[in-house]
């Protein structure tokens, strides 16, 4: 009887971040945007984020190719030419 209630609240809890999927993204930003601030300083929070936007398009770009080798190929080869 306890796990079904559970269950469905954890339900309900994916279903809503799901649904709100830029809210949850743009709070965990902003969370850990906040927390380097403090920590490191504006400069430094800044160039971590960039670094982590870099790695992101690099790894959506490896999983749209579906191979890292052929990436790392393309992205040497397009700078030979």
């Amino acid at each position: 009887m306890g796990c079904e209630n559970v269950d469905g609240r954890l339900e309900d809890l994916l279903g809503w971040l799901t649904a709100n999927k830029g809210k949850v993204l743009g709070t965990g930003i902003g969370i850990l945007l906040g927390w380097l601030t403090i920590r490191y300083g504006l400069v430094k929070a800044i160039f971590v984020l960039l670094c982590l936007l870099v790695g992101y398009g690099v790894g959506a770009r490896i999983d749209e190719q579906g191979d890292a080798r052929g990436f790392f190929e393309g992205l040497l080869s397009s700078r030979r030419r």
